[in-house]
């Protein structure tokens, strides 16, 4: 059964603008890269897509890949330089800027299974790998967290 364009969006287009958001950091961008998304799954057919979510999380990713490749975006790598307790706001910054550090493989997991609350084996099917391979994706991307905070 095929859905239209209008319900595919109102049922995933929040999920996938948080992979999105949280991949890319920035939400104009991340606004525009939902579209180029759905504007991707509006032209396919999706008569035989059994996994939607899975479906719409590989056409995002891929977009955000390209988006990547596009600009040849260079992730700053400046050092986390905080040792004293900060407000909640500063500590959410601190946070989203060390996740925008991370490798994208081991980001994307982490916001799969963070951000998005989708268990290991629906992020393995969504990102085409094995079980195993996101578990230690998301471990190292759990340690590096760590040892960013521990600075």
């Amino acid at each position: 059964m095929k859905l239209d364009i209008e319900n595919i969006y109102r049922l995933y287009s929040e999920y996938i603008f948080k992979f999105i958001y949280g991949m890319v950091q920035n939400k104009a961008e991340a606004e525009d890269l939902l579209q180029d998304t759905f504007y991707k799954v509006m032209k396919a057919d999706t008569t035989e897509i059994e996994n939607m979510k899975g479906y719409l999380i590989t056409i995002a990713r891929n977009t955000v890949y390209d988006h990547w490749r596009k600009r040849k975006r260079i992730v700053e790598l400046r050092p986390f330089k905080t040792r004293q307790r900060k407000r909640d706001m500063d500590l959410k910054l601190d946070i989203e800027r060390e996740i925008k550090k991370l490798p994208p493989k081991l980001k994307e997991v982490l916001i799969l299974r963070e951000i998005n609350q989708m268990d290991y084996k629906e992020i393995a099917e969504s990102l085409n790998v094995e079980v195993g391979t996101v578990k230690s994706r998301l471990s190292r991307a759990r340690k590096q967290l760590r040892e960013a905070w521990r600075k």
